[in-house]
């Protein structure tokens, strides 16, 4: 009777010792994760938020002067980078965000007002933004 009630008093020791340990080093391995996957979560995962493939799209309309599949592309972009910030906002800097989102919507502008040069640099620097995003 007394060595049963010290194996049990020895297994609740273990027990609590080990969800002392386990659930800290658990919650710290989620956060390490969410914080380092800004580059993975930054990628397409459906047709939906293809953004990188629409912006080269946008480059390719406004070299050709396709300004309505232009457009078009520029509010499938824009729609895209919704779905995709919802993904990354934990990964990545604010100032980033902020700054494709600055991107994006001078792009539309200059799609509204069929400046190509204004766009072109636009897009070049969306790509630059894109590339160290999540680095």
């Amino acid at each position: 009777m007394i060595i049963t009630d010290l194996i049990n008093k020895l297994e609740v020791n273990t027990v609590k010792k080990f969800f002392l340990y386990f659930i800290p080093l658990c919650t710290l391995a989620l956060f390490i994760f969410v914080m380092n996957s800004g580059s993975l979560l930054k990628q397409p995962l459906s047709k939906e938020d293809q953004l990188y493939e629409s912006i080269y799209q946008i480059e390719t309309n406004v070299k050709e002067k396709a300004w309505k599949k232009a457009n078009k592309n520029i509010n499938y972009a824009e729609a895209a980078w919704k779905k995709i910030v919802r993904r990354i906002q934990f990964s990545v800097e604010k100032e980033y965000i902020i700054d494709l989102n600055g991107t994006l919507s001078r792009i539309k502008g200059g799609i509204a007002a069929r400046d190509d040069k204004a766009i072109m640099e636009e897009v070049y620097y969306f790509y630059e933004l894109w590339h160290n995003l999540a680095k």
